[in-house]
């Protein structure tokens, strides 16, 4: 019997993501892969607004939080039941052939868009795990998935995520961990963190799509499809959850593209005001729709739009247009990416740094998870200009600057230069005590830089002072209290002696 327990739905993108990184560690031979469902009742809401901009949030997610799996937006999550009961009746027999067989449904849905409740669908996922093209279907099987079911319900974990348990010391992961996590669980450790938690990386290596359309998106579905894999995709149910989208410093998409059918008035005014607004993001807004006469198009750019696409054109020219607004999008990141770059050390400058507390504060506000903040000082740094020269000071801080940020692997995590030798760390969804041991880390790591230092009392070489603050921004305070804190610890390390870590 496998000591490893997966409980997991074919349609949840967090399932998938999970299933890939246990394929790529193969790991998979050693997990007992028990097919739920997670939503029983998906078929009968899988079309509405609502659930559609659900699943682009989740394959949003699964991106930003596992980069290395591929995964792109279905048209809709298909109902998994009677692809559950072919996989179990494939375990019947052949154990190898019938992971093949989850592999081959889970990448039909998630990476080709595949309707997976589709019997023609199924049936060539079969045949390519080398199985029998025809499975019999037997009440032992369905009774198997139910017992699945109730274990799962039963369980402390009846949630809308993957779960990794272990039959012998009742261990248990919640949602999609890291590689690292997945290790160090398999490896007889409980992983920290907070329990399934998906939003722990807002990070995001492809620029990302806001689809909205008052008559639903499967009318435009054939652009959608165009752009699915190359990009991130969000889907908002309504003008009012766009117009959210972009009242979130850090969040907003990178282009919006707006249809209407049977609401054109109302669409345009619409995206004179949406225009506005995405106006200070520099978000591109262009509409897409039939063929319009010059009259009608010219009232579309006259609401600031960028651009009109005809829905029916060729994939590649939708692709072309789609990629040249992103372009534009992309140009003016970098113009304000470098105004947020300190020059010497190529880290994010003050100006950043207090940009993305703000941003962070309020996120912390939303998760009601803690934000700490690292705040941090080279030791006698003034002795060290005068000593060795502000050229060789320079180098020092460039040094300094990189081994912070050696020492900082997660991606939301942010290590900013605050002025002259001091530098901040702000770490989103981490308490005091995950706060203290990465600082105690980026102190050991610039001390082994063994850069001489003459002048300095604390050690013969370049050393840092740390201050630790660690506050929950759903309680009664301010990002304010968070510098106060930091910098109070760091005037604490300092009179302790310096080189070391004061909370």
């Amino acid at each position: 019997m496998l000591q490893y327990v997966v409980y997991a739905d074919l349609n949840c993108p967090f399932c998938y993501a999970m299933q890939e990184q246990l394929h790529a560690m193969d790991l998979l031979e050693q997990v007992d892969w028990r097919l739920i469902e997670h939503a029983p009742d998906i078929s009968v809401f899988n079309a509405t607004p609502e659930s559609q901009a659900e699943l682009a949030s989740e394959v949003f997610t699964v991106r930003s939080r596992a980069p290395q799996v591929q995964v792109a937006l279905p048209p809709l999550r298909s109902d998994s039941r009677f692809a559950i009961l072919c996989v179990i009746a494939a375990r019947e027999i052949d154990e190898v052939k019938a992971l093949d067989l989850l592999t081959n449904l889970y990448r039909a849905l998630w990476i080709e868009g595949k309707d997976i409740s589709s019997t023609a669908v199924i049936y060539d996922c079969i045949v390519e795990a080398g199985l029998p093209g025809e499975l019999s279907i037997e009440e032992n099987h369905e009774l198997c998935l139910q017992n699945w079911q109730q274990q799962w319900e039963r369980g402390s974990y009846n949630l809308r995520i993957p779960v990794l348990t272990t039959d012998s010391d009742e261990r248990t992961l919640l949602g999609l961990p890291s590689q690292e996590h997945i290790s160090a669980f398999f490896g007889g450790e409980q992983p920290p963190g907070p329990v399934g938690s998906f939003d722990q990386c807002h990070g995001r290596d492809q620029q990302t799509i806001a689809f909205y359309g008052h008559d639903g998106v499967q009318s435009i579905w054939n652009v959608i499809a165009s752009v699915r894999e190359d990009y991130n995709i969000l889907l908002p149910a309504s003008v009012q959850e766009l117009r959210g989208m972009l009242n979130k410093p850090g969040e907003t998409p990178d282009l919006i593209l707006l249809n209407s059918i049977n609401h054109w008035q109302q669409m345009l005014e619409d995206t004179t005001e949406i225009v506005h607004q995405a106006s200070e993001s520099h978000t591109p807004v262009a509409l897409v729709g039939d063929t319009l006469s010059d009259a009608d198009e010219i009232k579309v750019y006259e609401t600031g739009a960028a651009d009109y696409l005809v829905k029916d054109r060729a994939s590649g020219i939708l692709k072309a247009r789609i990629r040249t607004l992103l372009l534009l999008k992309r140009s003016h990141d970098l113009l304000e990416r470098a105004a947020r770059i300190d020059g010497l050390t190529q880290i994010y400058n003050r100006r950043e740094f207090e940009r993305s507390l703000e941003v962070e504060w309020l996120r912390g506000q939303r998760s009601k998870q803690p934000l700490s903040l690292i705040m941090l000082d080279v030791d006698h740094f003034k002795d060290y200009n005068d000593h060795y020269g502000h050229l060789t000071g320079d180098g020092c801080l460039q040094h300094v600057a990189t081994a912070i940020t050696e020492s900082v692997k997660r991606a939301q995590d942010m290590v900013c230069r605050f002025g002259g030798e001091e530098f901040v760390v702000l770490l989103p969804e981490t308490d005091q005590q995950g706060a203290e041991v990465l600082a105690e880390k980026i102190r050991k790591t610039v001390e082994d830089l063994a850069i001489a230092h003459t002048k300095s009392s604390a050690a013969e070489c370049v050393t840092i002072s740390l201050g630790i603050a660690s506050l929950n921004p759903a309680d009664n305070s301010s990002p304010r209290d968070l510098i106060q804190i930091a910098d109070d610890a760091l005037y604490k390390a300092k009179n302790n002696g310096r080189n070391c870590v004061a909370s």
